[in-house]
Order: C-alpha cells, then sequence, then structure tokens
C-alpha cells in the first residue's frame, strides 16, 4: 500500500541544498525494491508536482533498451558505475495526464558501510532539445528523400572541389555509382577543354559569402562513356557541419532541347532560304527577284546610277525534257544557273524567273555593256558540254535600259524584247 515518504535517514544527503543553486534532485534508496526517499523544491518545480509525493513514484520511466528503472544501473557495484558517470536521457510520463518529458539524468551513488545505499539523480529538462532534434532528424530525413527522389542532378562539392554527396539522379545522368565519384574531383565529368575554365571559377568563388549562387548557364559535362551532354548548372555556397564551405550544384539535362532548337533552328534556315532562293538551281526566285528589282532600281535613281535588266530564255527548252527526260532537263537548268552565276559580278544579281527563263539585273551597266556581258556568256554557254549526255545549250534574251521604270512596265517591256529575240531565230540578244 502506497505511504508517504519517511523521514529521510541520518546518513541521507540534504538535497534541499541544491536549490540554491536551482538544481533538481531526487534521491531514491537501492534495495530489492527501488523507492524514491527524497526530492527538492527545485524538482517539485520542474515536475510541476507539488502534492505530497509517495513512495509509489507518481510518474512512470518510459523504457528504453534496457527496459529497467533510470536508478538501477548505479545502484550496481562496479567500476562502471562510478560517481560522476556520463549523463543519459530518459523519459518520463505522468499518471494523471499522461504529459511526457524528457531529462537528462546524472546519477551520484551514495554509499553506507561500502555499499551503495542510495542514488541522487540531477535532472535536467532537455524536452525541447530532444524534441527540436527529432524534427531535425525528421526534416533531414524529408530533405533526403527529396533530393534522392528528385530528377534533377545534384551533387555536393568540398571545398577543393570533389564529391562529397551525389544523389541518384546525379549518377543515372552521369553513368557512374555513387562509391565511384565520392572523393574524387568534379573534373572528371568535364571535358577537358573547360578545365581552365573550371578553375578560374573555383578560384571566383573562394571566399564568398555562405548562401551566394552562381550561374554557370548551359555547359558541357562528359558522361562515363564518353558521352557530352548539354546541360544547365547552378551551384550555391553553404557552410557544412564542420564549419568548411561546401558547394551545392544542381544541373539539368538539356541535351534533348539542345537536339530540338538545332533542329528547328536548322528547319528555319531552310525555310528562310527557299523563301528566297530557288530550291533546283540554288539561285534567287522570282519573289525575291522582284524585291531585290526593286531596291535596285530605287539605289540606281537615288544615285543616278545606270541600270540594265535582261530576260533570257533557253531555246527549245521543253525538246530537251521530251527527248531526255525531266531529270536531264532539271540537270541542264542547274548547269546553266551554275555557268551564269561564275560570269557575273558580285553586285549583279541572277533571278530564277520561271521555268527555263531567267532574269539578270545589272547594275551600274548601260545598255550597250549589258549587251556586251551578255554576248560573253553566250559565246562561254557555246563551249559547255550540258548533262552526262553532253547536250549544247544556247539562249535568247532580251535587254532594256531599266533608268526610271516601274518594275511592272519594266517586266513587260524586257519580256517584248525577248520576244523579239526569239521570233528572230533564237541564239540571240536583242536590246
Amino acid at each position: 500500500m502506497s505511504h508517504c515518504l519517511p523521514p529521510p535517514a541520518d546518513d541521507c544527503p540534504s538535497i534541499e541544498a541544491l536549490d540554491k543553486l536551482n538544481i533538481a534532485a531526487l534521491v531514491y534508496q537501492c534495495g530489492e525494491r527501488i523507492t524514491l526517499e527524497g526530492i527538492n523544491c527545485s524538482a517539485r518545480t520542474l515536475l510541476n508536482h507539488f502534492d505530497t509525493i509517495r513512495t509509489d513514484e507518481p510518474w512512470q520511466w518510459v523504457p528504453d533498451e534496457t527496459d529497467c528503472h533510470p536508478v538501477q544501473e548505479w545502484c550496481r557495484d562496479g567500476a562502471a558505475t562510478e560517481c560522476g558517470q556520463t549523463p543519459r536521457v530518459r523519459w518520463l510520463r505522468f499518471n494523471e495526464c499522461g504529459r511526457r518529458m524528457a531529462l537528462n539524468l546524472t546519477g551520484c551513488r551514495l554509499k553506507s558501510k561500502g555499499k551503495v545505499a542510495r542514488v541522487m539523480l540531477v535532472l535536467q529538462d532537455c524536452t525541447q532539445q530532444i524534441v527540436q532534434h527529432e524534427e531535425l532528424r525528421r526534416s533531414q530525413r524529408c530533405i533526403s528523400s527529396i533530393i534522392n527522389a528528385t530528377p534533377m542532378g545534384i551533387c555536393v562539392l568540398t571545398e577543393n572541389g570533389r564529391f562529397e554527396m551525389v544523389n541518384p539522379a546525379y549518377c543515372r545522368f552521369h553513368g557512374y555509382e555513387e562509391h565511384e565519384l565520392i572523393g574524387r574531383p568534379f573534373s572528371m565529368v568535364v571535358p577537358y577543354s573547360s578545365h581552365q575554365y573550371l578553375r578560374r571559377q573555383q578560384h571566383g568563388a573562394m571566399g564568398s559569402r555562405h548562401g551566394h549562387a552562381q550561374h554557370f548557364g548551359e555547359c558541357e559535362l562528359v558522361a562515363r562513356h564518353g558521352q557530352r551532354h548539354t546541360v544547365i548548372v547552378e551551384s550555391v555556397r553553404i557552410e557544412g557541419e564542420d564549419g568548411r564551405p561546401r558547394d551545392v550544384v544542381f544541373l539539368v539535362d538539356i541535351s534533348e532541347r539542345k537536339k530540338l532548337e538545332m533542329a528547328l533552328e536548322e528547319k528555319n534556315v531552310r525555310l528562310e532560304y527557299l523563301a528566297t532562293h530557288d530550291e533546283l538551281t540554288g539561285i534567287r526566285n522570282r519573289r525575291f527577284g522582284i524585291s531585290s528589282l526593286e531596291a535596285a532600281l530605287e539605289q540606281a535613281e537615288r544615285q543616278d546610277l545606270d541600270i540594265s535588266v535582261a530576260l533570257l530564255d533557253i531555246d527549245h527548252f521543253k525538246r530537251v525534257n521530251d527527248d531526255h527526260g525531266h531529270t536531264v532537263g532539271d540537270q541542264v537548268l542547274q548547269q546553266f544557273a551554275e555557268v551564269l552565276s561564275r560570269q557575273l559580278r558580285a553586285s549583279d544579281i541572277l533571278v530564277r524567273w520561271g521555268g527555263e527563263e531567267f532574269m539578270l539585273i545589272l547594275p551600274g551597266i548601260d545598255v550597250s555593256g549589258a549587251f556586251q556581258a551578255l554576248e560573253r556568256l553566250r559565246h562561254s554557254l557555246a563551249l559547255e558540254l550540258f548533262s552526262p549526255s553532253g547536250l549544247q545549250v544556247t539562249f535568247s534574251a532580251g535587254i532594256i535600259d531599266a533608268r526610271g521604270m516601274r518594275s511592272n512596265d519594266l517586266v513587260e517591256s524586257v519580256d517584248q524584247k525577248l520576244y523579239q529575240a526569239k521570233g528572230r531565230g533564237r541564239d540571240r540578244i536583242v536590246s
């Protein structure tokens, strides 16, 4: 049956003196049954228990790995339990309300006649620290889970640039196991050509403050078997548990995006080319030719310069297609444009006007000079054999002085000159 605490024995130390130092203390009597023998005011305040305390404690010690009363180990004889033993933490649960408290316990063995008779427990509330520690551990586990699950490659580098931590996404990206990276230099995944750049970045980061972020932009990194990947790299400077700086590096693989961007860029270049050039011959197409003609006419008028325009037509081209096929016809068109392009000045503009017709814009040349230039072209063609079939090709052309003319009127006028050249037997030039 429970009863009030008995008066302390003569050899029981006074723990009330510890109240002056605000030290909470309990005294337990050792024996077959451990009983509470004394409690000072500081302990009552700490435990928030001011009722009469009986020998049966009004609280329960939450079992730990030893599954025994915390005083029990101090009650045993032996060198391992001498006074001043390292403090330990035990949870205590109050019977009435179920509230829990974590206590840091330090035991002092009190002997009588050479044997341990009592143990004085000094109590220190460490509930807040334990809860905070557990919350920190939960937070760390949560952060670790997030880092391990994220598809973004993350690594932690020491101040000399060696791997201290890598997440699974980082390992998968480079094709290494975790143990193959830890302790190795970050430069192992950087192309040799970028080592100098990496050293400059590391040198620039020296002395940077905690939280300093560094954006590397798009970089190339090398995987295990030499594959190169384009990534976006950013890092942030943190302080490690040892007080030394660390760099947390984040990388996002944008290799596929870069491939798509390059493919899109190539398509855009191709579309831009097709919008201004004839796909078969590679020279300007009619649409771009008209805008080039208008620009050349404006410049000639503005600078008071001569400008001539010629319209050429390959003679009997339909016969080439009918006798030799359209493939040979295409080869003739390609070679015709190539021969003309070789003979022209950089300022001259050659346009495929349509079918076998070509327009030639000659800035700074009057009709007489343009006539001589086309005659040279006509004689050059006579020396050429076209297509693998060895065909000879001639052309008819009309030339006009285009100064002061509008493009629509110009086209109609030069087309009439071409029609006259054809009517006179072809293989000739009319101005």
